[in-house]
Parts: C-alpha cells; sequence; structure tokens
C-alpha cells in the first residue's frame, strides 16, 4: 500500500465510526459534515465583515476539506481495497464443511430484516454442508447517554452466499485506521444490482485456504451448472 493509502486508512476509521454513531435520530457524520460547512460559512462572514487574513482563509479551506473528505470516504464506503495477485500453494489445506475461519469483514449484513453496512467488524466465515457460504458478524454497540451506536445494532449479523451466484473473487490489501490487512473482495449479485464483502485475514496462510475455499466452491457450483 502507498503512503497516500495508508493515509485515507487512517481517516476511513473515524469517519466510519462517526456513521455508524447516532446523537438522537441523527447521524454523527452528517453533523460533522454539516459543522465543516457551517464553520466555513461562518468564518467567511466575519472575514467579510473584518478583512480577510491568511489564518481566516486557511481555517475556511480547512473546514470544507474537513467536511469533503467526510463525503469522499462515504462514498468510498470506508475503506481502501487495492487488488493484490496471491498465488494458492499446493500445499494449502482445504476447509472442512462447517469449519470456521475468524476474520474481520466489510459489507451488507443482515439480521431480521434489517440492513446495514459494517467496515472491519470480528466475523466468522464457513461453508455449510449444503455449500452455502456464511458469514456472521458480532456487532458490539457502545452507547452513551443515547449518543453512540443504537444498542439495537448489538448482537450477530448475516451475509449468506451461493457459491454459483459468485461473480468475481479478488485478491488484495485493505487499509482501515492503522492497520494494513491482507482480505479477499468476492462480489456477488443483489436486488437489481451486486454487492461487495470483503473478508480480510490475519496472515497469508488464512488468505490462502480462504480463497482456496472460495475458488473451489464457485469452480465446482459452475461446473455442475454446465
Amino acid at each position: 500500500m502507498s503512503i497516500t493509502d495508508r493515509v485515507l486508512g487512517l481517516l476511513c476509521a473515524p469517519a466510519y465510526a462517526l456513521q455508524r454513531s447516532k446523537a438522537g435520530p441523527l447521524r454523527l457524520h452528517v453533523l460533522a459534515a454539516l459543522l465543516g460547512v457551517v464553520g466555513a460559512a461562518y468564518v467567511a462572514f466575519r472575514s467579510w465583515l473584518y478583512g480577510f487574513s491568511l489564518q481566516r482563509v486557511l481555517l475556511v479551506l480547512l473546514c470544507l476539506l474537513w467536511s469533503a473528505l467526510l463525503l469522499w470516504v462515504h462514498r468510498r464506503r470506508y475503506l481502501v481495497f487495492r487488488p493484490r495477485p496471491s498465488a494458492i500453494s499446493a500445499t494449502t489445506p482445504g476447509l472442512r464443511p462447517e469449519q470456521k475461519l475468524r476474520l474481520r469483514g466489510s459489507g451488507i449484513f443482515e439480521v431480521s430484516g434489517m440492513r446495514r453496512y459494517l467496515v472491519e467488524v470480528p466475523a466468522v466465515f464457513w461453508t455449510t454442508r449444503l455449500a452455502e457460504h456464511v458469514v456472521a458478524a458480532h456487532v458490539r454497540a457502545f452507547n452513551l447517554l443515547g449518543v453512540g451506536v443504537p444498542s439495537a445494532e448489538r448482537g450477530w449479523w448475516y451475509v449468506f452466499i451461493e457459491p454459483q451466484r459468485v461473480r468475481r473473487i479478488e485478491p488484495g490489501e485493505i487499509c482501515f485506521g492503522a492497520e494494513c490487512r491482507l482480505a479477499v473482495r468476492v462480489d456477488y449479485p443483489a436486488g437489481k444490482g451486486s454487492a461487495s464483502l470483503y473478508l480480510s485475514c490475519d496472515d497469508q496462510a488464512q488468505l490462502q485456504m480462504l480463497l482456496k475455499e472460495l475458488e473451489a466452491r464457485a469452480a465446482a457450483r459452475h461446473s455442475q451448472a454446465a
């Protein structure tokens, strides 16, 4: 990862924390972006009344840059992913049905009819005996006096993917916060469009086990369909 990617990854973590948190009905990332715009407008108005200075111009630019960066990381879905080729070793062991890998997951998770976009949350990956991939993410909701992640979102959230519906499996690397981790991006259909699930791994061995499982299941399902 480049230095730019690492800096952007550092920004993604606090921006995501703001997006996940609420103060009453308002998401904190919306409030933070509005404060940047209002702050820039206020300083610009004061400068118009009392004269511009280098400090005031810089302050206006910093406020606007803060709001623009929050919007940018929101459009980037709060993580930086870069493709990175990874060959599977012939000695890499395969996963048994129901054998679990403890990873981190990013994507659209569901439970009880609710959907949430989660980033780099602790997750468990496994393939059922019916050959369906399951990713279960555990959300720990911090909430103090009504400010924070809503307590209703605490608990387990899920993604279910049928191997034959997988459109692309791409190894790479994710930067989020101070960490850069090996990862796999899985594209699959969702509704009228497509969605991406990112699974980041602790090391190269875990990455290769995950890649081998995903690619082997997808190849087997496609050959059966043919």
